[in-house]
């Protein structure tokens, strides 16, 4: 009793001075560079130095007063028990904190006394207060306010101090400018309680009748990181679904870790939680559908792993459909590259920043067991790997050998069922190496000087590995090959385009070119038109679209014939839909394609040489089934008549305007039956192709778009032939789906939500 007693005389005497001095204005003091840590018996005698929290702390970005609301406060960071700070100033009651990774803070210095530590963390309770009670900034403090600016909702308390509860109160405003501001605790007294409930376990529960924006508060304050599995169960619940997590491992040169993410889908919003392999907290981030815009994710400092996106769709659900089998690579990204009957290439990549890697792979799967066959590791080094024709090999060029730590330019051929290699060459290529192939042949161009202004072409027997015959090339050249359905070596050099013999490197033909107008996009790393390449149905045509003087030119490269074309023109970009149909994004503003800020597309008919029509926007992705093209426009997913661009339908979104979200598109479309598959937003989303209608997520798939791989994105990331389904990831999975099985789920998917919205017509 009588300690009891001296901690509330030494309480009542500490905020008296305290009160006193804070209507003294006290100079600012320099951070001491060392000194002892100070553990304050009290405000009133904490000094600027070195201090360790006791207990969980809300850093304000200014200091907390009765002359600002009680929710204007503006905290984004919080501080744990343990963690030390530098005090540069004691206001008052309020310490002032200046930190490299925080900055400019304050907190109650209550908060670094002794008296802090007895906090005690509590289940959380529902209190009411009368509306003539106070709301403290710290048990005692001079600093309060009217329990009314706390809103109508019950106050929650999560811990208590004596005869103090430490409520939540909601910041108002909550977000700005991509940062988070997080719930205060502050204090309310016990004896002015005029009625408490205990919440019940599982906040997000379908049961839970908790308002969502409680349980946001909740999830801010209680949720930490390295959080054991059973604490989020049991204040959250079971979660809906539970999946393999994205790769936790950030830095370069290390395997991947991959945990497991629940997801908690059972309301208006997405809660997701990432545990590591060891079941600890690593991650959690919130999800609230039907924004007006794509905002991008909001972060509460650099230093929380966690977030809160906002979405324009509507939030989905998520379909669980089981596998044939899940491959686990050891990099981020998994792309198909190409397919025998009994073997998939995948390219795996670990999703360096603006096109860059420090460690890249090409390996083989079983195309019946998921089973890796072999594996070439690249490194950081530039690599490229092109077929045979009968898909039976594989010729890999790569500059960079991990083994060795060094640059070297190897090409190898390497036979797909086993990996062994069957011959190889090096190079020094001073100045770099590119490769290509055509028919039966591995093409090799080595430049000689530092702007390749001269190059020396090899042409290497694909089967044998020996040198077939060389050309050197100088000035302005291009070798337009694509791989091995390409029948003869093609050069475009001097206003023509010759094809020569691959084997004999004799003349095949030549076409007449023309002057340039405009370099070839192709080079741009950004540019996602031109072909898009299927691995599980190779090109079985000889004809193909190519840019030759101031034409796009369909060209028959058996005969070096024309047979259709389409004016070239620096404001425009084309994706190929077929031999007949170009999608045409045109600029409408700027000096440059890329630079402006209006277009359109327009879909040209090469045979009858007219625009069919026009719509606004950029029009991309396409891919045409019978009369109708299925395309992302602005990227959204859309469907148009062919015939007339009449909208079909549009995927449903909360945007209200028409912001273009291509950079949320991460593959092509799939058509799977009446179901059209593609990645959007970080999902493998499913649609209705009859009214794209959204069906939900498809469970357990990570995916996303990935800087500067556009090209082998829209090619690699989703391939429907045959039977089969195959999707890459961005955590390291390569996976296959039977078709016919995926389908039925699909069906039992749509069926639900009939069923659903029948019932919901029902009731109204």
């Amino acid at each position: 009793m009588r300690s009891r007693l001296s901690i509330k005389k030494r309480l009542c005497i500490v905020l008296a001075a305290a009160t006193c001095l804070s209507l003294v204005p006290l100079p600012v003091q320099p951070v001491k560079e060392a000194g002892p840590t100070v553990y304050a018996d009290g405000p009133g005698s904490l000094k600027p130095g070195k201090v360790t929290l006791r207990q969980k702390a809300v850093f304000y970005e200014n200091a907390p007063s009765r002359s600002r609301s009680l929710r204007n406060h503006s905290a984004a960071y919080y501080g744990h028990p343990g963690e030390t700070f530098r005090v540069s100033d004691v206001k008052g009651e309020m310490a002032f904190i200046e930190s490299d990774e925080l900055g400019d803070v304050w907190l109650p210095a209550w908060y670094l006394s002794k008296e802090a530590g007895q906090v005690r963390n509590i289940d959380p309770l529902s209190l009411r207060l009368p509306a003539n009670s106070s709301i403290y900034a710290a048990p005692g403090s001079s600093v309060h306010w009217p329990a009314s600016q706390a809103g109508d909702m019950p106050l929650i308390a999560v811990s208590k101090w004596q005869d103090w509860y430490g409520v939540l109160i909601a910041p108002d405003p909550w977000k700005k400018e991509h940062t988070l501001y997080r719930p205060a605790v502050m204090w309310v007294k016990a004896k002015d309680v005029k009625s408490k409930e205990k919440l019940p376990a599982g906040l997000l529960e379908p049961s839970s009748e908790l308002p969502i924006e409680a349980v946001r508060h909740l999830t801010d304050y209680l949720v930490d990181e390295g959080d054991s599995k059973s604490y989020v169960k049991q204040l959250l619940g079971v979660p809906q679904v539970k999946e393999h997590s994205r790769n936790q491992e950030q830095r370069s040169g290390r395997p991947p870790v991959i945990g497991e993410t629940w997801r908690y889908e059972a309301r208006e919003a997405l809660f997701t939680a990432t545990f590591s392999p060891a079941g600890k907290l690593t991650a959690w981030e919130w999800t609230f559908p039907n924004a007006a815009a794509f905002e991008g994710n909001y972060y509460a400092g650099s230093h929380d792993p966690f977030s809160y996106r906002f979405s324009a769709m509507p939030l989905l659900r998520t379909i669980e459909a089981a596998p044939v089998w899940r491959n686990q690579g050891n990099l981020n990204f998994t792309f198909l590259l190409e397919a025998s009957r009994d073997v998939l290439l995948i390219k795996g990549d670990d999703g360096g920043f603006s096109g860059m890697h420090d460690n890249s792979s090409l390996y083989a799967i079983d195309r019946s067991t998921g089973k890796k066959l072999w594996q070439q590791d690249a490194g950081f080094g530039w690599y490229t790997a092109v077929p045979d024709r009968n898909r039976e090999h594989v010729t890999m060029y790569s500059a960079y050998n991990p083994e060795k730590k060094a640059y070297e330019s190897r090409v190898r051929h390497i036979r797909l069922t086993d990996g062994r290699i069957l011959w190889e060459r090096k190079y020094n290529a001073e100045f770099g190496l590119t490769m290509t192939a055509a028919s039966g042949a591995i093409l090799l161009l080595e430049g000689l000087d530092l702007n390749a202004k001269k190059s020396v072409l090899s042409v290497v027997d694909q089967q044998t590995g020996k040198l077939r015959w060389k050309k050197t090339l100088s000035g302005e050249y291009r070798l337009l090959n694509q791989g091995p359905e390409d029948p003869y070596v093609l050069i475009e050099q001097s206003g023509k385009l010759t094809a020569y013999e691959p084997m004999t490197g004799k003349l095949a033909w030549t076409h007449k070119s023309g002057k340039k107008v405009m370099d070839d996009p192709a080079w741009d790393p950004y540019f996602t038109g031109g072909y898009r390449y299927e691995p599980l149905s190779p090109p079985g045509t000889t004809s193909r679209w190519m840019l030759l003087g101031d034409k796009w030119t369909l060209l028959n490269t058996e005969s070096g014939k024309r047979e259709g074309s389409y004016p070239a023109n620096e404001m425009e970009r084309i994706e190929v839909l077929d031999e007949r149909y170009l999608l045409v994004q045109r600029a409408l503003d700027g000096n440059y394609f890329t630079g402006a800020k209006s277009y359109e597309t327009v879909l040209y008919d090469a045979v009858n040489q007219r625009e069919l029509w026009t719509v606004k926007g950029r029009a991309a992705r396409g891919i045409m089934e019978g009369d109708v093209i299925y395309l992302t426009l602005n990227g959204i997913p859309a469907a148009v008549e062919k015939e007339t661009g009449e909208t079909i339908w549009k995927m449903k979104t909360s945007l209200k305007s028409n912001e273009d979200v291509t950079q949320l598109v991460g593959s092509s479309f799939g058509i799977l039956d009446r179901y059209l598959l593609i990645s959007f937003g970080g999902d493998l989303i499913v649609l209705d192709k009859g009214n794209g209608r959204i069906l939900g997520r498809l469970g357990d798939i990570a995916t996303g778009n990935v800087d500067l791989r556009e090209q082998a994105a829209r090619s690699g990331v989703l391939n429907i032939a045959d039977g089969e389904v195959y999707i890459g990831t961005v955590n390291g999975a390569f996976v296959r789906y039977d078709a016919a099985e995926l389908k039925e789920r699909l069906d039992e998917r749509g069926a639900e939500l009939d069923a659903a919205a029948g019932q919901l017509d029902h009731t109204r």
